[in-house]
């Protein structure tokens, strides 16, 4: 779904055969209702003029009002919403000259954008690098570089279960349909181990060994009521049938799962808790104990479809999620600064300088790029 539809959808702008595309788009799943819920109520919370020097000049004029961090961020957000929005669809009026003055960023053509690419280790032990372009066939498995599909009609003996690892790097994304129909996304710097088929009769388990991932899980009345299970290092999920996502990568001691649909039970070894659609849970890896709370679901799962959805989220926790993206370092000189929170939503498909700017125009932190490694003073 291209993101241009969304707004012009917002914006009642579609013709009438775009119309029907994201008509169909919007019935296929409540991911999809609350993904566009999601971006409705940040397009309303922070509509500005598309006008990129009229919309500064009334952030300015709102700044010399308030003249507090507190307000001063309230209107860079808004600022950065607009920009980091319309970027990509839509041409600015102004030119660069039209913009406020930015502090010093070094331009060094040294940071990629994210993509998609992985690496399949086989049950032989063997491994396949995957990548976006490269098409890769074997037997029961294909792959056209974006995707691993396996063979849905195939099952294994109980004794017989062999497995593959699907490992993604920094830097990378991947997409996964296994062998039983359930789909898997996984966000940069994780690791998926699964059965190359399903036994019959049994529970469907999966590892997801560490980082993120989401999970639309074939449903049990389609496989003769066998749950589906989803094991991390402290965690297992019991599952019924559901669309769910799970955060647990490895310098993070709390793992985060966000139910978005259907049922799943969380459980350590010290308790366990139910999920219902819009509830996530927060697993301490130190105690193994489970709080639940109500969450944005959109903002939560927004990496799946394309952005970063950061809400009231603090500096060092963002520049966490962009280093994996962009395959990059930080090094925090400003330890103040990375905690201030932050709003904002961002393209993943543009450039990390052009975040970094939108950041930089708040007058609270500064960035400076060395090769791979980005200094946040």
């Amino acid at each position: 779904m291209e993101f241009s539809l969304i707004l012009k959808k917002i914006n009642n702008t579609l013709s009438a055969e775009k119309e029907l595309i994201f008509n169909d788009w919007y019935s296929q799943s409540e991911t999809h209702r609350q993904y566009f819920k999601g971006v409705l109520e940040q397009f309303e919370n922070n509509r500005i003029t598309v006008d990129n020097k009229k919309g500064w000049e009334r952030i300015d004029q709102e700044i010399r009002k308030k003249n507090s961090t507190k307000s001063y961020w309230k209107y860079a957000v808004a600022a950065a919403i607009v920009i980091a929005v319309f970027s990509l669809p839509f041409t600015f009026k102004n030119t660069p000259s039209d913009l406020p003055p930015t502090t010093t960023l070094e331009q060094q053509a040294t940071i990629e954008i994210g993509s998609d690419k992985a690496t399949l280790t086989l049950e032989d032990g063997s491994s396949v690098v995957l990548q976006k372009g490269e098409h890769y066939e074997a037997g029961h498995i294909k792959s056209n570089g974006e995707q691993l599909l396996y063979d849905s009609t195939k099952t294994t003996p109980n004794v017989d279960i062999a497995y593959n690892i699907l490992t993604i790097p920094r830097g990378g994304q991947f997409f996964i349909s296994l062998s039983d129909g359930t789909n898997v996304w996984l966000n940069s710097d994780s690791k998926l181990r699964y059965p190359v088929a399903f036994a019959e009769n049994q529970t469907r388990m999966v590892e997801l060994v560490y980082g993120e991932a989401y999970f639309e899980v074939s449903p049990s009345t389609k496989h003769n009521g066998s749950h589906f299970t989803v094991t991390t290092l402290n965690q297992e999920i019991d599952v019924i049938g559901t669309e769910f996502n799970i955060k647990a990568y490895k310098e993070d001691p709390i793992i985060s799962t966000t139910l978005v649909e259907g049922k799943v039970v969380v459980k350590s070894s010290q308790t366990f808790k139910k999920l219902i659609p819009g509830q996530q849970s927060k697993l301490d890896s130190k105690t193994n104990s489970i709080e639940i709370s109500k969450v944005d679901v959109s903002n939560e799962v927004s990496w799946k479809n394309g952005f970063f959805s950061f809400k009231n989220k603090q500096l060092e926790e963002i520049i966490l999620v962009l280093s994996r993206w962009y395959d990059v370092d930080f090094k925090v000189q400003n330890t103040e600064a990375v905690k201030i929170p932050f709003n904002g939503v961002f393209n993943k498909k543009q450039e990390i300088e052009n975040i970094l700017k939108i950041i930089e125009n708040t007058n609270e932190v500064k960035f400076e790029i060395k090769g791979k490694t980005i200094l946040v003073e």
